[in-house]
């Protein structure tokens, strides 16, 4: 026998877990996409240069002074759990770089573009959208607590359960779980367009 409060709380805590684990996969997007950020990046400058013709920049990039350490490579958990508090991590977007062929004055050459991966590779995201739990309960009263326990099978009916199974209407637990896409967040949005608009700035034509 269990009580009927512990029972309802583990399914609480089974599907709470469930929706940490999906959100846990959500944030492993920086550790896919972003890496730690050298203060003197040549790709993001080259990026930043040629971006300032397409669009003005206001405000200044933040610099990690002595006091802030370097992100490592655990940066979604650490977010996940404060442990940075007030110190920002700086990170950068992963990136290729790729040739495009061009003609100059000089005539036919080639011309090489930073890439970030972000911009390359379609996003997706999920979320726990509905968790549904049936099953059937014997019920009891145990002083002001109410018990709950699962049928006890005698012979009889675990040879009618092993028939019923055998033609497909057997088991008496059914678990749903329904996961959903989810929108882009609007942030996440803003930085890729911001890479976007970088990378159609360097690409020739």
């Amino acid at each position: 026998m269990i009580n009927l409060e512990e029972f309802v709380h583990s399914i609480h805590v089974a599907t709470a877990s469930a929706g940490e684990a999906l959100i846990q996969k959500n944030l492993d997007l920086l550790e896919r996409f972003f890496e730690p950020a050298d203060e003197d990046d040549e790709d993001i400058t080259h990026m930043a240069d040629v971006g300032r013709s397409d669009a003005k920049v206001e405000g200044k990039t933040p610099k990690r002074t002595g006091k802030n350490p370097p992100p490592s490579d655990d940066v979604p958990k650490r977010f996940m759990h404060g442990e940075y508090g007030s110190d920002i991590p700086i990170l950068k977007p992963k990136m290729v770089a790729m040739q495009y062929p061009t003609v100059t004055r000089n005539g036919p050459s080639v011309q090489t573009v930073n890439v970030p991966l972000i911009t390359l590779i379609p996003l997706s995201q999920v979320e726990l959208q509905e968790m549904s739990f049936s099953t059937e309960l014997e019920l009891s009263v145990n002083g002001d607590a109410l018990q709950v326990s699962f049928p006890k099978r005698t012979l009889k009916a675990k040879e009618m359960a092993e028939e019923g199974a055998n033609q497909g209407h057997g088991g008496k637990a059914k678990l749903e779980v329904k996961i959903a896409a989810m929108e882009t967040p609007d942030g996440l949005k803003y930085i890729v367009d911001g890479y976007e608009r970088a990378l159609r700035a360097q690409v020739p034509g």
